[in-house]
């Protein structure tokens, strides 16, 4: 029987061997978007983070390539965090997305100080161009009723926005610019606004918040003789919104005050109310609407 003859060349190798693989290798984390935004130039900036932990590494001698469409891109280490490295790439003309994948080349330090070449690549990884997405509002904040204008690319006739999940009155004006008018909501409040429609679903915009608007009510106070009737005017600055601003009306003398639900319809800033006396009294109506400055009236039917 033969027997497996050792030598010190195979146990040297084999020590090689073993201090290489027990070597923690680097890891690439992705910080590109799988979905990047188109731009005029075509040029998009890859990004990945380099997770390198071993003592071992030489990390003067490392260095970051990123591998598309058959091209070897050098990347830059970024000054302030060393584990980050990123390139442009110009994607050429007719294409919408690419492949790719990072490698990394390093040295590895053994006892005696000798240095072994090592390459490691990630796994592959792809982009693709989004032709439709939203820039800005151009306020983050404003009263009801107002129209805000939203810039973005992609836009169609067929989107809306909602804001704090409630649909707005849009307006398409081109596919890089939609309106929506600020709906009756509680004001003091941030509200996300969302874009809908399209193939990938809602698209996140940003917050508004609603600002108080002013309610006027004309007159200020009330004074009916039972079974006759006056009215009370109800005026807001921007024009009511889809569906029309209800108007809420309260009062601790029922019995003396009869009037109908207080609504100003949808595109108008004025609406008269008629209030006819019931029976003697003397009390208040407390008025109020989401968004605006309640008030109170006093009133006295006689």
């Amino acid at each position: 029987m033969k027997k497996l003859k050792i030598t010190y060349k195979h146990i040297f190798f084999s020590l090689i061997i073993a201090f290489l693989t027990g070597c923690k290798q680097p890891s690439f984390i992705n910080l590109t978007s799988t979905n990047i935004s188109q731009n005029p130039s075509g040029i998009y900036t890859l990004q990945t983070e380099v997770d390198i932990q071993d003592r071992l590494i030489n990390r003067e001698t490392v260095k970051v390539f990123t591998v598309v469409g058959g091209e070897t891109i050098p990347m830059v280490q970024d000054p302030l965090n060393p584990n980050l490295w990123s390139c442009d790439y110009k994607l050429p003309q007719g294409f919408d997305e690419a492949t790719y994948y990072y490698q990394t080349s390093y040295n590895i330090i053994s006892d005696n100080g000798s240095e072994y070449p090592r390459e490691l690549k990630s796994e592959l990884q792809v982009f693709r161009l989004e032709n439709r997405y939203v820039g800005n509002l151009a306020a983050y904040r404003g009263p009801v009723g107002v129209e805000i204008a939203v810039q973005g690319r992609g836009f169609t006739k067929y989107d809306s926005i909602t804001m704090g999940e409630k649909e707005t009155q849009t307006r398409y004006l081109s596919e890089n610019e939609l309106r929506f008018t600020v709906p009756s909501l509680p004001d003091g409040i941030d509200y996300p606004v969302k874009l809908i429609g399209g193939p990938h679903g809602a698209l996140d915009i940003g917050n508004f918040r609603v600002d108080v608007s002013a309610l006027e009510v004309i007159p200020s106070k009330l004074e009916i003789e039972s079974g006759s009737t006056t009215t009370l005017l109800f005026k807001i600055d921007y024009d009511a919104p889809a569906g029309g601003l209800n108007i809420t009306v309260r009062t601790n003398i029922s019995e003396s005050v009869i009037m109908p639900e207080a609504i100003i319809s949808e595109g108008d800033r004025t609406v008269n109310i008629p209030i006819e006396g019931g029976k003697p009294g003397e009390g208040k109506l407390v008025i109020s609407a989401p968004g605006y400055q309640g008030s109170e009236v006093p009133i006295r039917v006689f």
